[in-house]
């Protein structure tokens, strides 16, 4: 865990350093301009579009951001390029992003187990989210090669300096905090409590009539309050019985509203029950924790976990422990 951590760490810092860099090298040479800046900006602005995102593994980001930031520096330092560092900054975007895209598109597209995922709405909305910003740096970056080719005025120069930082500033939260910027807030933590399985205390709305939507409410107040689920051979015909409704029914209401099935239903509350164990007591073993929340095995247990948290119960023990270290340090 605290492996990926630097990474991410080093992925988010290479653009705000390139930028620190090229600009050094600007000022060292005594030729740093309005104009300079917009591509140096550009340049720092697009390596953060090789962040990868939630369902990306980090080491395959890694030589993207490597690439293109070695590219840029060799562009900004080598003295062919004097006085043209614009131009030269923005064509040197070009191949590693059609590169970058090609190659995540045949990933994505190749291995279609993703489109099945249970976050793929939000694997979805990062991806277009990602095209977005693509979009916009695109018109930056025209825009600032229109200027150049034209020889524009300061002021214009100055005003994509300012659009460019804002752009950078949002690329860099985007990367940091892994929100998009482009729907609300509420909105993104919608999508994240139904892909965590996050499931409502009371339901929102009337659902395909009153008494589903009543039945479901009597199941959410039962698994609370009861918490059957801790029993290995809890079945859905148990809980029928006990909010007093049909097998079939209750299973077309746990579905509609939680977007799972009962098995998937039943061990969310399983695992939400074993990161609280966790969380009083980082001494359990797996055995001990798979059995007190009700699983057959040790094997199903670290399945639905990693299912659910989108890790294992070692990497969550192991995050916790961070956090505390962070806690006990500030």
């Amino acid at each position: 865990m605290k492996k990926k951590i630097a990474k991410t760490l080093l992925l988010r810092v290479s653009s705000p350093l390139v930028l620190l860099v090229l600009c050094s090298v600007s000022m060292a040479r005594g030729d740093l301009s309005a104009k300079v800046l917009c591509a140096y900006l550009i340049a720092s602005s697009s390596i953060l579009l090789f962040y990868p995102q939630s369902y990306e593994t980090v080491v395959r980001s890694v030589p993207y951001v490597a690439g293109q930031a070695a590219l840029y520096v060799a562009v900004a330092l080598s003295p062919f390029f004097a006085g043209n560092e614009c131009q030269m900054m923005v064509l040197a975007c070009i191949p590693g992003l059609i590169a970058y895209t090609v190659m995540r598109a045949v990933e994505k597209y190749g291995n279609v187990k993703v489109l099945f995922r249970v976050d793929a709405i939000w694997c979805a909305v990062e991806e277009g989210s990602r095209m977005i910003y693509l979009m916009v740096l695109g018109i930056l970056s025209l825009s600032a090669l229109t200027a150049c080719r034209f020889e524009a005025p300061a002021w214009v120069f100055f005003l994509h300096v300012f659009l460019l930082i804002i752009y950078l500033a949002l690329s860099y939260m985007r990367a940091y905090s892994g929100r998009t910027f482009l729907i609300g807030l509420e909105r993104e933590k919608a999508i994240r409590r139904v892909i965590q399985g996050n499931l409502r205390s009371s339901p929102e709305y009337g659902g395909p009539d009153d008494h589903m939507n009543m039945i479901y409410g009597k199941v959410l107040r039962f698994m609370e309050s009861h918490k059957p689920y801790l029993k290995e051979n809890f079945t859905i015909d148990e809980l029928a019985q006990s909010v007093f409704s049909n097998k079939l029914y209750l299973s077309r209401a746990i579905n509609y509203y939680s977007g799972r099935n009962f098995r998937q239903f039943v061990n969310y509350y399983r695992i939400m029950y074993a990161t609280s164990l966790m969380k009083k007591d980082r001494h359990l073993k797996m055995t001990e924790l798979a059995f007190k929340c009700g699983f057959h095995s040790v094997v199903s247990f670290n399945m639905a976990f990693k299912l659910y948290m989108n890790m294992t119960p070692s990497a969550y023990y192991g995050l916790l422990a961070s956090k505390q270290g962070l806690a006990v340090t500030a």
